[in-house]
């Protein structure tokens, strides 16, 4: 409205202050109108005013300024190659004087193009006589290995002598080399290479040629990718400065392009200018196919590896450490925490390097509610950010023994089970410190009293023949009140409170950004939903914006089908795209990995819906729970197994893919990582039930092929 207003009066200057008064109130244009036909009638002039510091508007513009310059290389190589590709470089020469393509150019590119081009594919291989006549017609000259080469078959003789009888096609020699060449290039052979003419050639095609270099050497810079001088005086037998010369020249006639297009290419390379535009077009083309979002299997490979998963680089403390430190404050079984998440991560683990941890003081762990009676929610910290991934403690209705625990605990230091309290009895006292742990308020030093309470109750007596005896007294001596207690191992090592969460909740919400990007790559609104964040992805949407605006993540379209709002690092993406699917589709890798269903590198049920099943019960569905495993192959989930694999749900009938699920699992049974399995109803159906389809015979021939045994039961691998 203010320039609308300012074009109705163009023959006044308007005051910077004027203008201030005005944008004060904008919205009154009665009143701003009368202002400008008043400043009209002053004719006031212009005051320049120098300011210590921009105004907003001014610094908003400044600041885009800058970052439009400093975060232009943050951008994911595929967007910057794919720019690069789209200037001219025809102008770009003319500008800049040589321009190097060899790292905008794709070289799988160049070698299909340049294969095509000679015709070296399948497609294009000569059949019959004819075809042969009309690639020396198009290619050139070429030995009888180049034809054969280039044909469907490697008897050509007859094909060759058929067009030698009817004049043609000739073999001529040149190069140190017998060529054949249609009879049409027998005139431009002899003026161009000096080749002999041969006996009963037709003097029409004999008669002199005004360029016969230029046109020999153009029509192999036409059926030929980039080449070399040297390439090109070895094709026709030349020297090199002859042929030099005649490159440089067609060259400035704009027939050939000189420049770097390959790398590891000695010498000065050439290239047809129609050629180059093929290249790039289609090198361009790849890239802007990279820059398209990668498909959701392309995204689970990518998980598993950014996470670690079955990687051999993360080994000893250090290794576990820097997993711990990724999976911080992840809520984790813990029945799967060691041998399902950690083993997995870490190639050498061992449960003394957690506790090695844990008693140093680098790691804590902390309870987060219990699964059943055997199992619970625990989660790994470090001990640096702890107050920054600890959840806010469970509220529990609290007794006079859950006080004194406290009461002990909150003068800080760690204690021994017995030294906690004395008012309660050892029972009352166990089961009080352990509904602390599941609620978040204590930890210990040690994982011990975890894997006890995995591994079930301890049993009171033992056997008359296990029975130790007595050792023997060594004197007369003896103590007058002896502690012959056996110590729990539920209870064992000392045990300390969980620091205070961080009560800052943008402090909380600028680490959980980072934690995230950090753990899941490309942070998506179902990973966040999946981790439970405080406030849910609403929160963590500011902050990722503040990245994005300072330049430490990319917002974009990532992945396919998980919406818009997906953040990354422009190197996480350039990563991301590595885990592209294969070239052919029908020759899959077969790379197999099972992982807990709850486990963050398995992205279905959190990032990824869980595919569909056509008739499935209510009652067999998979998700992210407790015990559950999920096999994975290329990043598409193939199979899903209840706790202990009583039941199993078929995401695909492909035998091959479900043979690399198989193995996979038994992998892990025969490593130790799982006790045992025993599949019982696979798909809904049991396992013995005489009616199978296709699918479900499928999945039993793969799991008997892996080594599971058929029980009355079902099929068990121990």
């Amino acid at each position: 409205q203010l320039l609308d207003i300012a074009r109705k009066y163009p023959d006044f200057p308007i005051v910077l202050e004027t203008v201030r008064e005005c944008l004060q109130d904008v919205y009154d244009v009665p009143a701003l109108t009368e202002l400008m036909r008043r400043v009209a009638q002053r004719r006031l002039r212009v005051v320049e005013v120098e300011t210590a510091t921009p105004s907003p508007f001014a610094a908003s513009l400044l600041f885009g300024y800058v970052g439009a310059f400093m975060y232009e290389g943050d951008s994911p190589l595929a967007e910057r190659r794919a720019a690069a590709l789209a200037l001219d470089t025809v102008l770009l020469s003319e500008l800049l004087g040589r321009v190097e393509l060899r790292e905008l150019l794709d070289p799988a590119v160049i070698a299909s193009t340049s294969a095509q081009l000679q015709h070296l594919t399948e497609e294009r291989a000569a059949r019959d006589a004819e075809a042969v006549a009309d690639l020396l017609r198009m290619l050139g000259p070429l030995t009888e290995a180049e034809i054969a080469a280039r044909a469907t078959t490697d008897a050509i003789g007859g094909w060759l002598e058929g067009l030698r009888a009817a004049k043609r096609a000739l073999p001529v020699t040149y190069a140190g080399q017998t060529w054949w060449a249609a009879v049409e290039d027998i005139g431009l052979l002899r003026d161009g290479v000096g080749a002999p003419v041969p006996v009963g050639v037709p003097a029409a095609f004999t008669e002199s040629v005004d360029d016969p270099l230029g046109d020999l050497i153009g029509r192999y810079a036409r059926t030929h990718g980039p080449f070399t001088t040297t390439e090109m005086a070895a094709r026709f037998g030349l020297g090199l400065r002859v042929t030099a010369d005649v490159l440089g020249r067609m060259a400035v006639d704009g027939r050939l392009v000189r420049g770097e297009f390959i790398d590891d290419l000695p010498g000065d390379q050439w290239c047809d200018a129609e050629v180059l535009r093929i290249l790039r077009r289609r090198s361009l083309a790849a890239l802007r196919a990279q820059v398209e979002p990668v498909s959701t299997a392309a995204y689970g490979r990518f998980l598993s590896s950014w996470q670690h998963v079955g990687s051999s680089d993360s080994t000893g403390i250090d290794g576990l450490a820097a997993v711990i430190g990724q999976l911080a404050g992840v809520l984790i079984p813990a029945s799967a925490l060691e041998s399902l998440v950690l083993g997995q991560r870490v190639r050498d683990y061992q449960p003394s390097m957690l506790d090695e941890l844990l008693a140093s003081g680098e790691v804590m762990w902390s309870g987060a509610g219990q699964i059943g009676g055997s199992d619970g929610w625990v989660a790994l910290h470090l001990a640096e950010t702890a107050p920054l991934t600890l959840p806010a403690p469970a509220e529990i209705e609290f007794t006079d023994t859950h006080r004194a625990i406290m009461e002990t605990l909150g003068h800080g230091g760690a204690y021994f089970f017995r030294q906690l309290t004395e008012q309660a009895s050892e029972s009352e006292l166990k089961t009080a410190l352990w509904e602390l742990i599941w609620a978040g308020w204590i930890t210990g030093d040690t994982f011990a009293p975890v894997r006890a309470m995995l591994s079930g109750p301890r049993r009171s007596g033992a056997p008359a023949h296990r029975q130790r005896q007595r050792p023997p007294r060594l004197s007369r001596y003896s103590v007058a009140r002896p502690h012959s207690r056996a110590a729990d191992p539920m209870v064992s090592g000392r045990w300390s409170a969980l620091p205070a969460a961080e009560p800052d909740s943008t402090v909380r919400a600028h680490f959980q950004a980072e934690l995230l990007l950090n753990r899941h790559g490309v942070l998506t609104k179902g990973a966040a939903a999946a981790e439970g964040v405080p406030g849910g992805f609403a929160t963590l949407y500011k902050v990722l914006s503040a990245f994005e605006d300072a330049g430490r993540c990319q917002r974009g379209y990532f992945v396919e089908s998980l919406g818009g709002a997906q953040f990354a690092a422009a190197s996480t993406v350039d990563r991301l795209r590595s885990y592209l699917d294969g070239v052919d589709p029908q020759r899959p890798e077969y790379h197999a990995v099972v992982l807990a269903a709850t486990d963050p590198a398995n992205p279905y049920g959190a990032a990824l819906a869980w595919p569909d099943r056509a008739g499935d019960a209510d009652t067999h569905r998979p998700g992210r729970k407790a015990g559950a495993l999920v096999a994975l192959v290329d990043g598409r989930l193939v199979w899903f197994l209840e706790r202990g694999g009583k039941t199993l749900l078929s995401f695909t009938s492909d035998a091959e893919t479900q043979r690399a699920a198989a193995a996979a699992l038994a992998d892990l049974v025969s490593a130790g990582r799982l006790p045992s399995l025993l599949v019982e109803r696979i798909n809904g159906v049991a396992v013995l039930d005489p009616g199978v389809d296709a699918e479900r015979a499928a999945v039993q021939e793969a799991l008997t092929g892996a080594g599971f045994a058929r029980t009355p039961r079902g099929l068990r691998l121990r």
